[in-house]
């Protein structure tokens, strides 16, 4: 009976967690396209609605190069607003970075809805073989 009753408690305790979890890339996608060619890293943020009606919605695209052997540093952000109408596919912002031995780049796209809420995200990670 006690391990019934534990085990009923565990998927009720579950359930709650999933319901109120917070998902992201179900009304608007967040996605970063990328193209490599001869160390330089073209990378464009893009965003398409999943939804049948108009969405308003803020980005910040973060750009963070480091390089481990050196300890050089940079960052670049860009922000925004923009609306997409019903299944609307937008590029956003595009960038280029230069890829050498010992970098590392990190790409965030974050989407947030009127209400400053995260509504999408996508991030990608280049160079210095991830961390090994």
């Amino acid at each position: 009976m006690k391990w019934s009753n534990l085990f009923n408690g565990i998927v009720v305790f579950l359930f709650t967690v999933m319901c109120y979890s917070q998902t992201t890339n179900t009304k608007v996608k967040a996605k970063i396209e990328f193209e490599e060619n001869d160390g330089v890293i073209k990378i464009t943020g893009t965003a398409e609605n999943l939804t049948e009606i108009v969405q308003s919605v803020s980005y910040t695209s973060t750009v963070i190069k480091k390089n481990n052997s050196n300890n050089n540093s940079s960052n670049n952000v860009q922000e925004g607003l923009f609306s997409l109408k019903a299944n609307e596919y937008k590029n956003l912002s595009t960038t280029q970075v230069n890829l050498s031995n010992g970098d590392e780049v990190i790409v965030l796209l974050l989407f947030y809805d009127e209400n400053k809420k995260l509504i999408g995200k996508d991030r990608v990670v280049f160079g210095d073989e991830k961390k090994k």
